[in-house]
């Protein structure tokens, strides 16, 4: 007899697609994702609203980001002290042109990292949607999951066709993967 439940690995066969579609930033104190937990098995979240009194106090909603087409990437690693399991996880994306806006993104990322944290939502090329960062689940606080800028860099570029811009680095650890949001992307928008 085993110590835990385990279950296969299958998929749907077909091909798979690399990259990053589209990215959204949040405070996790304003969402609440719903998640079901079906004979002892997780599943992903599938809805998302916002938490009650969070529009009172303002912005609550997803802000997307218009990164550099074609120039964004998730990648994670996993790794283990004893029984302690740690993943990490990189959100790296290329924003274009050196400007004012970028200057207070910066400083919002930089922030939002020592305040009030920072959330992201990421859809795939192949339409699978990720949520990093999260704070409420059923109603209910998670450990907490700070995602962090840290590594950004960018610059100018030396001739006309070089890039001009920043190469985003956000960072994060937590004890596990990063759960599927099922509930689509136009769910996502709704609350933009």
């Amino acid at each position: 007899m085993l110590c835990v439940t385990l279950s296969s690995y299958s998929r749907t066969c077909g091909g798979v697609s690399g990259g990053i579609s589209d990215i959204a930033q949040f405070d996790p104190a304003d969402f609440d994702f719903t998640q079901a937990t079906v004979s002892g098995v997780v599943g992903p979240y599938s809805a998302v609203a916002r938490m009650s009194g969070a529009t009172a106090i303002g912005g609550a909603k997803f802000f997307p980001v218009s990164f550099q087409v074609d120039e964004a990437e998730w990648t994670w690693k996993q790794s283990r002290k004893g029984c302690s399991v740690k993943y990490e996880h990189e959100f790296k994306f290329q924003l274009p042109e050196n400007s004012q806006t970028l200057t207070n993104f910066l400083q919002m990322m930089d922030a939002a990292a020592c305040c009030c944290g920072l959330g992201m939502v990421i859809r795939l090329n192949s339409g699978k949607i990720f949520v990093a960062g999260e704070k409420y689940v059923n109603a209910s606080s998670v450990p907490r999951f700070t995602i962090t800028q840290d590594g950004s860099e960018g610059g100018s570029g030396k001739v006309f066709d070089d890039f001009n811009g920043g190469n985003i680095a956000l960072k994060g650890a937590y004890s596990r993967n990063l759960y599927e949001f099922t509930g689509g992307w136009p769910a996502i928008e709704a609350l933009m």
